[in-house]
Parts: C-alpha cells; sequence; structure tokens
C-alpha cells in the first residue's frame, strides 16, 4: 500500500456557525445595552424635572417667608396694637393655628410634589418674630392602596 497523504476540504459549515453565533451574541448584547442605556436616560430626565421642580417650589416657600418676615418687621417696627393674625392676614395662603402662634402655609409644584410650613410666631422684648418648625417636602396626592385583592383560589368547599 501506497502511502498518500489524501487532502480532505475541512467544510466551511463549522465556521459558518461559529460566526453566525457570535454575530446573534453581539446583536443581543448591543440591544440589551441600548435598552439599558435609554432606560437610564429617562430617569435622569425624571430625576432632573423632579429636582427643577423641588427648586422652584422651595424658591417659593422661602418667597413666602419673606412676607411674613416682611409683615412682622414692619408690625414690629410700627408697634401697632391688635392681633396679629389681623396684620399677617393680608398674606394669601396661609392659615393659623392655635389663635396665631402658629402659622402654617403650603407652596404646590407641578411634579406632584409640595412644600408644608409651620411657623413658630414669638415674641421678646424686640417684637414678634418666628421659628420654623416644620418645612416639609411630601407628596401632592398618594398613591390608592385599596384593597384590591383578587381571589385566585376559591379554597375547598
Amino acid at each position: 500500500m501506497d502511502n498518500k497523504k489524501i487532502n480532505v476540504p475541512v467544510g466551511a459549515g463549522g465556521i459558518l456557525i461559529i460566526t453566525i453565533f457570535i454575530s446573534l451574541c453581539l446583536m443581543i448584547f448591543s440591544v440589551l445595552s441600548f435598552t439599558s442605556a435609554y432606560s437610564d436616560l429617562k430617569l435622569a430626565k425624571r430625576a432632573q424635572d423632579m429636582t427643577e421642580d423641588y427648586y422652584i417650589i422651595h424658591g417659593n416657600a422661602e418667597e413666602k417667608l419673606s412676607e411674613i418676615n416682611d409683615a412682622l418687621f414692619e408690625i414690629n417696627t410700627n408697634k401697632t396694637s391688635g392681633k396679629i393674625t389681623d396684620k399677617l392676614s393680608s398674606i394669601d395662603g396661609i392659615s393659623f393655628i392655635d389663635e396665631g402662634a402658629i402659622l402654617q402655609y403650603e407652596v404646590y409644584g407641578e411634579k406632584n410634589q409640595k412644600i408644608s410650613v409651620i411657623l413658630n410666631i414669638l415674641q421678646d422684648s424686640a417684637g414678634y418674630y418666628y421659628k420654623i418648625a416644620s418645612w416639609k417636602l411630601s407628596n401632592i396626592d398618594m398613591p390608592d392602596y385599596e384593597d384590591n385583592t383578587i381571589d385566585v383560589w376559591k379554597g375547598t368547599e
């Protein structure tokens, strides 16, 4: 017998399958990467909108506090007599609790958030002044958690 080398061509089928598999894996990973980046972008935009709305309502709450401070300063400088609630009632959006000793107001935003402020109105020898008792950021509408249970299994009867 003759020792001849037989050249058997290697089929391109194995290489083609590996190439298709690698291409498919790269396509799947690129789609997953894109969807992850897109959801991160939406979350970042939502956080930006909420933060922008917070700073707007925070500024509005500070402006209302400035109005109250100006009114107290005017009361102290004019040394007018009468109830302090009568003097501060000209400011829109404030309400009094406990006969004028506690003042409350709320500032609403556009992104379901509000700032609620409670001030203690105090008096000393210099006149009236305020102390911030509470400055809270909260949701305007809380989600409704009614008892919406669905009885999946009726049990044995």
